[in-house]
């Protein structure tokens, strides 16, 4: 019965186990350089939504393998607003 508590961490699935270690692996990335997680963050402040932008455009770089798409504009991480 706990696990039905939170199965998001107690996930068998091999998809599920990659997009953490991918989830994981750039976060530590990002400690590395500097950079703010979204966990630093009260949830839904605007630091919170910067962070999360950010952070999804790394994740997105390391899918692409590709530093180009990293200057694509998503949302408004990017864009000053």
């Amino acid at each position: 019965m706990e696990k039905d508590n939170d199965p998001l961490f107690e996930s068998d699935d091999p998809h599920f186990q990659r997009a953490r270690a991918l989830s994981l692996s750039v976060g530590a990335i990002r400690r590395a350089q500097g950079k703010a997680s979204p966990n630093d963050f009260p949830v839904g402040s605007i630091e919170w939504h910067v962070a999360v932008e950010d952070f999804a455009n790394d994740v997105l770089t390391a899918l692409m393998g590709d530093t180009d798409f990293a200057d694509l504009q998503f949302g408004h991480a990017n864009t000053g607003k």
